[in-house]
C-alpha cells in the first residue's frame, strides 16, 4: 500500500508546489514593477504619476459610525495602479530611456568625430614630423657636415631653423585667418538663425518632410530632364550626321558645278572661234566669188585670147574653182561643228541645272 501511495503521489502534482511557483511569478513580476517604478519616480515627479492619498480614517469613520464604536485613524496610502496607468508609466519610461539613448548616441557621435579629428591631426603631425626629420637628415646631418672637420656647419643649422619658423609663421597666419573666416561665417549663420527664430521661421519636422517630398519631386524632374536632354542629344547627333552627308553631297555638287562651268567657258570659246573662222571663210568665199565674176567677165571680153593667155587662164579658173570647192568644204565642217557645238552647248547646259548661270 505504502509504494502504491507513493508511486500515486509521483505522479501527482503537489498544489503546494503550484502555489508556491504562482507566489514566486506574482514576486517578480512585483519586483519589477517596483525597479520600473522606482526608476521612473527618481527621474519625475511622483505627483504626476497619479497617486492618489486617500484618508483611510474616513473610511474608518463610516465604518465606525456603523457600528457605533473605534477612533478614527487617519492613514495616507498609495491606490494600487491598474493597468492603464502601468501602460502609461512603461510608455514614458521607454520614451525616457529612449531620449537617454538618443542623447548618449549623440554624445558618443560627437566623441567619434573628435576621436576621428584627433587622429587625423595626430596622422598629420606625424607625416610632418617625418617630414621634418628627412629633411633635417637631408640639409643638416648629411649635407651641412664639414668634410674637413666632420663637424655640422652652424651656419647651415642656423638657416635650417630659420626656414622652418618661416614655415610655421606662415602656416599659423594661414590658419589664423582661415579660423577668423569661419568665425565670422558662424557668426553670420548664427545671425541667421536667430532672425529666423525672431521671425518664426524655424522649420520644424513636418517642414522638413515636406522639403523631403518637395526635393524627391524635384529630383524626378531632374530625372526626367536628363532624359529628355539624352533624347535630344541622340536625336542631335543623328542630325549632324545627316547633316555632314548633306554637306559632302553638297560640295560634290560644287565641284562638278565649276566642273561644268569650266566645259561651258570652253565650248563658249571654241565657239567663238568658230564664229570668226566662219566669217573669215565667208569673207574668202565672197572675195573667191567676185574674183570669178570677174575673170569671167574678162573671158567674154577677149574675142580671141592667145593659146598661152587661154593655157594661162583656164589654169587660173581651175586654181580658183578648186579653192572654191575647199571653201566650199570647209563651210560645210565648219557649219557641221557649228551645230555640234550648240547641241553639245544645250545639252551641258540642260544638265547643269537652273543653278548654272548660262
Amino acid at each position: 500500500m505504502s509504494d502504491q501511495d507513493s508511486d500515486d503521489g509521483g505522479d501527482t502534482v503537489n498544489p503546494g508546489v503550484v502555489a508556491l511557483q504562482a507566489l514566486m511569478h506574482d514576486n517578480e513580476m512585483m519586483l519589477r514593477e517596483n525597479l520600473l517604478l522606482e526608476a521612473f519616480l527618481s527621474k519625475v515627479d511622483p505627483s504626476k504619476v497619479g497617486a492618489v492619498v486617500e484618508d483611510e480614517g474616513v473610511k474608518k469613520k463610516k465604518s465606525g459610525s456603523k457600528k457605533g464604536k473605534g477612533p478614527e485613524v487617519k492613514k495616507d496610502v498609495f491606490l494600487r495602479l491598474n493597468d492603464e496607468e502601468k501602460n502609461d508609466l512603461v510608455t514614458q519610461e521607454v520614451e525616457l530611456v529612449q531620449g537617454e539613448i538618443a542623447t548618449i548616441t549623440k554624445a558618443g557621435d560627437k566623441d567619434i568625430d573628435d576621436i576621428k579629428t584627433l587622429m587625423e591631426e595626430v596622422d598629420m603631425r606625424i607625416a610632418e614630423t617625418k617630414k621634418d626629420t628627412y629633411e633635417f637628415k637631408r640639409d643638416i646631418i648629411i649635407s651641412a657636415e664639414n668634410p674637413r672637420t666632420g663637424k655640422i656647419m652652424g651656419e647651415k643649422m642656423i638657416r635650417f631653423m630659420e626656414d622652418k619658423l618661416r614655415q610655421k609663421d606662415a602656416t599659423t597666419d594661414k590658419l589664423r585667418l582661415k579660423n577668423v573666416t569661419i568665425k565670422a561665417l558662424i557668426s553670420k549663420m548664427e545671425h541667421q538663425l536667430a532672425h529666423k527664430e525672431e521671425m518664426g521661421e524655424v522649420l520644424h519636422l513636418v517642414d522638413f518632410d515636406q522639403l523631403k517630398i518637395e526635393n524627391q519631386q524635384y529630383m524626378e524632374k531632374i530625372e526626367e530632364r536628363n532624359n529628355e536632354l539624352l533624347r535630344l542629344k541622340l536625336s542631335t547627333s543623328r542630325t549632324v550626321q545627316v547633316l555632314n552627308n548633306l554637306k559632302t553631297q553638297l560640295s560634290i555638287l560644287v565641284s562638278a558645278g565649276a566642273a561644268i562651268r569650266k566645259q561651258i567657258a570652253e565650248r563658249k570659246t571654241e565657239l567663238q572661234c568658230f564664229d570668226s573662222d566662219m566669217t573669215a571663210v565667208a569673207d574668202e568665199r565672197t572675195g573667191a566669188e567676185r574674183t570669178v565674176r570677174r575673170l569671167k567677165l574678162e573671158q567674154e571680153d577677149i574675142d580671141s585670147p592667145s593659146i598661152m593667155g587661154y593655157i594661162k587662164l583656164k589654169h587660173e579658173v581651175m586654181e580658183l574653182e578648186k579653192q572654191a570647192t575647199d571653201w566650199k568644204r570647209k563651210m560645210d565642217i565648219l557649219l557641221m561643228e557649228r551645230a555640234r557645238t550648240r547641241s553639245l552647248l544645250k545639252s551641258v547646259t540642260v544638265t547643269a541645272g537652273p543653278g548654272i548661270k548660262r
